[in-house]
């Protein structure tokens, strides 16, 4: 492992230990910066608690290998001290128990207890964004959805997303969720 990539994991572990807010800085052209709260980090996967202009907002796991930098300055302190002025930290339910052994062991978890997930697949040649809901499955190297389209339809044919090529899962998002819920079957729409 190079020098780089044990800054960042010993910066991550900081923030978990104390429960602080970053901004992390991702090698992706889609979502190259993330602010949350890392929550768990277990090998190549992070757990962190989506933080977006002062709102709390679902959760992501990630990939550590494609994180470049961890910031904790100034910018992230005023967010953490404001957040905890406004009650915001106080009322959070508490972190989900996501394993991050293995993105199966993430898929399973999150299928089980949310459903509904986004699946991105990000590269520089052709990016894969999956907003659908997450079936149960027997193929180990494979997520299974049911896509949902951005008119509400939900596809009743599964989708699979190879987990090597999967880079970040989001879910308990408000976005998600709002889709899961009022997303209909594809045959009646």
């Amino acid at each position: 492992m190079s020098d780089e990539h044990d800054a960042i994991v010993a910066a991550l572990q900081r923030a978990i230990d104390h429960g602080d807010n970053v901004q992390l800085e991702r090698a992706s052209a889609e979502n190259p910066t993330w602010n949350g709260f890392p929550l768990a980090l277990d090998g190549d996967l992070l757990l962190v608690r989506t933080l977006d202009d002062f709102f709390l907002d679902g959760f992501a796991v990630m990939r550590v290998r494609d994180l470049v930098e961890v910031r904790d300055g100034a910018a992230e302190r005023f967010f953490h001290k404001a957040l905890r002025a406004e009650g915001l930290l106080d009322a959070l339910a508490p972190a989900p128990d996501v394993p991050l052994r293995s993105w199966r062991a993430v898929f399973d978890a999150v299928r089980a207890r949310y459903r509904f997930a986004i699946v991105e697949c990000e590269r520089d040649d052709d990016a894969g964004f999956y907003l659908g809901e997450l079936v149960a499955d027997d193929d180990r190297d494979s997520a299974a959805l049911h896509y949902i389209q951005i008119d509400g339809t939900r596809e009743g044919a599964v989708t699979r997303v190879p987990l090597d090529e999967v880079t970040l899962v989001r879910f308990d998002e408000r976005y998600v969720n709002l889709f899961g819920r009022h997303a209909v079957a594809d045959d009646r729409h």
